[in-house]
């Protein structure tokens, strides 16, 4: 079940909803909110990745499986000779 919810934007954001709708980008000012919901949403859910990622690599420093380089060009060399590379 839906329910309505009353908010403030205040005036700057208030503004940017309205051109958002006048400008044609959306039909209502809901849309555009749902929009932005979304897009925060699809935000979190890519940091919420990234950390995980980062965790795992983490844990596989910490068990000894890390690469050490000694310079960013040896990186940066291992990197653009990366035969896994997609």
């Amino acid at each position: 079940m839906t329910r309505a919810k009353t908010f403030a934007l205040g005036d700057t954001y208030d503004g940017i909803l309205s051109d958002l709708v006048s400008n044609g980008h959306f039909e209502t000012e809901t849309e555009a909110v749902k929009a932005g919901l979304r897009m925060l949403a699809d935000r979190e859910m890519r940091i919420q990745s990234l950390r995980q990622a980062i965790d795992a690599a983490d844990q596989e420093i910490e068990a000894g499986l890390g690469q050490h380089y000694t310079s960013a060009a040896d990186l940066l060399a291992d990197v653009m000779t990366d035969d896994d590379r997609p």
